[in-house]
Parts: structure tokens; sequence; C-alpha cells
């Protein structure tokens, strides 16, 4: 069985704006403390691309590969996991709308389970991510509506 979420949040810079911030792999620690490093295959997000991420989470060194499955810039980037591909595989939309005030930015998440432990892991994984994401987007907002003049 599946498990995810969607959160969404108005962030008052335009789509393109905020598409170009998270496509950016250096602003990728800023988003999120627990990464280490990413580092997209060939050094620039795009479609097909495959992408390295280094977490630490909870004192814990964490490799994740990643494949970028949809980019097209300024409306939504998605992205979903390929290694680890047990016991869940994660897939990302992020998807950025114009609004009257700036952009309507949705990040939806599912977990499908792979194998043994896999119904367990995507449900907590759904419930630690949906935290993360909303706390990630709330830095997202901060950073970018901060440099507005």
């Amino acid at each position: 069985m599946k498990r995810g979420f969607s959160t969404t949040t108005l962030i008052r810079v335009p789509p393109t704006a905020l598409f170009r911030f998270l496509a950016d792999p250096s602003t990728a620690a800023v988003i999120d403390p627990a990464v280490v490093r990413y580092e997209p295959e060939g050094g620039t997000m795009g479609l097909g691309v495959r992408n390295q991420v280094h977490l630490r989470i909870m004192g814990l060194p964490i490799r994740v590969t990643s494949e970028t499955t949809a980019w097209e810039p300024g409306r939504q980037m998605a992205f979903r996991s390929i290694r680890p591909a047990w016991p869940v595989v994660a897939a990302a939309t992020h998807r950025f709308e114009p609004a009257p005030e700036g952009t309507t930015y949705t990040w939806s998440m599912e977990f499908i389970p792979t194998g043994r432990g896999g119904g367990l892991v995507s449900a907590l994984s759904a419930a630690m991510f949906q935290r993360n994401a909303r706390a990630q987007q709330q830095r997202v907002r901060v950073v970018l509506e901060a440099a507005l003049p």
C-alpha cells in the first residue's frame, strides 16, 4: 500500500525564481540541513539526470540515488529514488503555480513498499517527510522573501 502526503505553501516570488532556486544543487543544504552533498550527474539537474544525495539523518550517513522524472522549468520537477530500492521507493513532485502574490508551491511524495517491512517504512517515511517538507517549504520562503527588494 502506498503512503504519501501533499503540502502547499505560498511563496512571494515568481514560479521561475522559485524553480531556479530549488533546481540549484548548491541550495540543497539551505533547504534541508540533513543534506551533506547533492550532486546531479554532469553537474546540472534536468530530465533523466541521476542525482547522488548524501544525507546525515539522526547521525547516520545515508546515500540515495534518484532520477529526475519530470522537468518543466517554472512548472514542475519530479524525482524517483532508484537506490536503495528496498524497502521502499520514494517519488517526489514539486509543482509551481502562479498566484497573484507569487507562487503556490506544492510538494507531494509517495512511498511505495518494495518488500518485507516496506509497509511500516513507507508509513513512517510519509509522516517524517511530511513534517520535514513543511519545514523545508518555510525555510525556502524565508530565504527567498528575505532577498526581495
